[in-house]
Parts: structure tokens; C-alpha cells; sequence
């Protein structure tokens, strides 16, 4: 799909950006050298190469970010035929081709920086930073015995790189989210009661067909499609289920827009304003407050779970069951593109929700609550944190979309 595909001049102008965060990230924590191992990664993905190098590696390849005093070099070391593509990229300050293999290049590179630590591509809880194999750990192990007890994380630098949203990077998601309202008007101009879940989905992706952009994660549940009381929510495709008056609509919905994503939830009634029953538009209210109460807490400096407690807090105190997830993830390349999360502190998110949120991170604000007789009501928004605040990237749903 042609706009979902990042073209190569845009991915340069990013790559260019990011090598800035890198400078001002590694100096501020005190880290001397970033060293990046990767091969193969078609087949192993190592999940920060779009963001530094732009493209695959096939042999052995180790990239040396140095900030030492003064100095910052940005060092390529590849295989021989790889030389004259990371020359062309203009990005790098050294670049060594290697016949035999990284190993003299990176002894070498080392030795003349003598760096305080080395962070590598490793993290117990965030899997966007945690890239390295276990392989190539070992190789590194073996290959820089005399560093070893050097390396550390390098989870701070990745979580800053991939979650400090670029200029660029921050236009082509408001755009990817623009997008995603463009085709939800557009199917909701054909929405009536009566038609299956599994028709509504094959017509989202038909609009996304025409307009050339691809969906946020796995086409079978992108868009997610739930009609009517009696649909559970979650991680699943449609159904028979059909659309009746007096019933809800939900969907929770992405494209990509040259790679980078939007993740939005929007909820629909069958019939008017008036036709809406007091416990359904309890439920409604309940989640967008829920949203706006974080929406107006959040800002730089504070952590993750603190503004997923203010949204929690809400939802208790108007008689429901708390929501068993977090309120929300960051979105970038990725859908869930790591880094701090807004969630409790349970044990399946780790560390994450212990993270302090800073100015142009993107995150979701998402939640759901579950009435007695009309089924479930989830909303989802995305925001970009500002100064002192945040920001909604498209705005907000103020209430169902009604469908005569």
C-alpha cells in the first residue's frame, strides 16, 4: 500500500533526528557508548535499526554511537559490500568495511575511546529495547572480554529515542490518526441495522485499500468490529453478530500511514440522542470522563501509574469495576511502541508504569466498563504531551456517533 510505505528521503530526515536525541540522551545520563550488534534481522528482528541505520543487516554488523567530553561520532562498521549504502545515507562520521569479520574494528574503536560504559540492547521489561540475542551477547562476551564488565542497558536510550516523538515523526502520526477518523466517516455513512460484523470489517478494509494505507496490527482484529450486548471485547475478529436499533457499535482501529500508526476507539447507537437508555449513557460518561480527568492531570515529570490511578479512581467511584488493563501505551512505529506505560503497577507491565512521562511522548488513553444490559463501552484518544500538559492529536469523541 503506497501510503503505508516510508519513503527513503523521509526515513533519512528521521534517522537524522534521531542521531540528535541520541547526543542529548547519552549525555545526560552518562553514557559513553552505545554499540549496536545486529545480523540477520529479517529473519531476528532488532527493533531500533529504523530509527539509526534505516534498513536490514545481513552479515555482522555493529554501529558506535560515542559521546566522550566533547566528542560525538556516529561509527558504521559492515560487512564490504554494505560500505557504499551506509555512505550514501550521509549519516555516519566513520565507516569500516570488514572482510573477515567486526571484531579488529570494534577492539580498535574502543581502545581509542576507552569508554566509562557500553550499553547494549538488553531489558527485562521492554521489549522495544531489548533487541540483542542472547547469541550475540555471548559473541560480544567473548569477542570484548576486556569490556565486559562495562555493559550495561541501553534500555534508557531506546525507550528516549523511540518515545520522544521527532517533528517529523509527530506530523506523519497526526496524520496516520487523521486518516483514521477519514475512514470512519466514511463507514458510517453506510452503517444501518442489520449488517454482520465480518461486513462492516471487509468494508473498513476495502476504504483502507482505496486510500493505500494498511491497518496498525493484525488485519484479522484491525478493525476490531463488536455489535450489540452480547459481543465480548478484546483481541478478536468479527462475527455473524449483526447491528440492531437500540444497540452499540464499537470498534477499536489503526492504519499506518508511512509506517508510523494511530490507535483510536469509537463507539456508535443505533437510533437518536433521546433513544439512548440512562445506563448506557452513564457508561458513555463515566469513560470519557475517566479520560478527561487523565487528559487534564498529565504532564512531564510525573509517572505512568499516577495518571492510570487518577482514570481508575473515576471509574470506581461511579460503581463499576475497575478496568483490567492499563490506560494506555505509547504509539509510534509500533502500535505498542514501549517505553513507560500508563498502567498500574501489576506484575505483568514490569517496570514501565514506574517511568516519568516527558514532553512529546505519545500515548492512548484508553478504558472500557461493562453495564448490565447493553453490553460493554470502551473509548480510546491519543495525545501528545506538551510542556505542561497534553494535547488531543485529533478531537476527541463527545458522545456516541448515532446511526438513524
Amino acid at each position: 500500500m503506497k501510503n503505508s510505505e516510508l519513503p527513503y528521503a523521509v526515513s533519512i530526515q528521521i534517522i537524522k533526528e534521531k542521531h540528535n536525541q541520541i547526543k542529548e540522551i547519552m549525555k545526560k545520563i552518562g553514557i559513553e557508548c552505545w554499540l549496536i550488534y545486529a545480523r540477520e534481522t529479517e529473519v531476528n528482528n532488532e527493533p531500533v535499526l529504523p530509527f539509526i541505520v534505516g534498513n536490514d543487516i545481513v552479515w555482522d554488523a555493529m554501529f558506535i554511537f560515542i559521546a566522550k567530553n566533547q566528542d560525538f561520532k556516529k561509527i558504521a562498521i559492515v560487512g564490504n559490500f554494505d560500505v557504499t549504502t551506509e555512505e550514501k545515507k550521509g549519516i555516519w562520521d566513520e565507516i569500516y568495511g570488514y572482510k573477515e569479520g567486526v571484531s579488529s574494528d570494534a577492539k580498535a574503536t574502543l581502545a581509542k575511546y576507552n569508554p566509562n560504559k557500553i550499553a547494549l540492547n538488553y531489558s527485562l521489561s521492554d521489549v522495544s529495547a531489548d533487541g540483542l540475542s542472547h547469541g550475540l551477547f555471548l559473541k560480544l562476551e567473548n569477542m570484548l572480554e576486556y569490556y565486559k564488565e562495562k555493559f550495561v542497558s541501553a534500555e534508557k536510550i531506546i525507550q528516549f529515542l523511540r518515545n520522544v516523538k521527532s517533528e517529523t515523526e509527530l506530523a506523519l502520526i497526526k496524520k496516520a490518526c487523521e486518516v483514521t477518523e477519514e475512514i470512519n466517516r466514511s463507514v458510517t455513512s453506510n452503517l444501518r441495522p442489520n449488517r454482520t460484523e465480518i461486513d462492516i470489517q471487509n468494508e473498513f478494509h476495502d476504504t483502507m485499500a482505496n486510500i493505500g494505507v494498511i491497518e496498525s496490527w493484525q488485519k484479522q482484529s484491525c478493525p476490531a468490529v463488536d455489535a450489540g450486548p452480547e459481543k465480548e471485547f478484546g483481541h478478536v475478529g468479527p462475527t455473524t453478530g449483526v447491528t440492531k436499533k437500540g444497540h452499540t457499535l464499537h470498534n477499536d482501529f489503526g492504519i499506518k500511514w508511512q509506517r508510523y500508526s494511530s490507535d483510536l476507539q469509537r463507539m456508535w447507537f443505533f437510533g437518536t440522542k433521546e433513544e439512548v437508555p440512562e445506563e448506557l449513557r452513564h457508561a458513555f460518561e463515566t469513560v470519557k470522563g475517566a479520560i478527561r480527568k487523565a487528559s487534564q492531570t498529565i504532564k512531564p515529570g510525573m509517572k505512568g501509574f499516577e495518571v492510570d490511578k487518577i482514570a481508575r479512581d473515576h471509574v470506581i467511584s461511579r460503581g463499576y469495576e475497575e478496568y483490567a488493563h492499563g490506560l494506555g501505551h505509547q504509539v509510534g512505529r509500533a502500535t505498542h511502541d514501549g517505553g513507560v506505560l500508563l498502567a498500574p503497577l501489576w506484575e505483568r507491565y514490569g517496570e514501565s508504569p514506574k517511568g516519568t512521562i516527558v514532553k512529546n511522548n505519545i500515548f492512548t488513553l484508553e478504558l472500557y466498563v461493562k453495564t448490565k444490559n447493553y453490553g460493554w463501552v470502551s473509548l480510546e484518544e491519543m495525545i501528545v504531551i506538551t510542556d505542561d500538559g497534553c494535547k488531543f492529536i485529533v478531537p476527541p469523541i463527545e458522545d456516541f456517533i448515532y446511526v438513524m
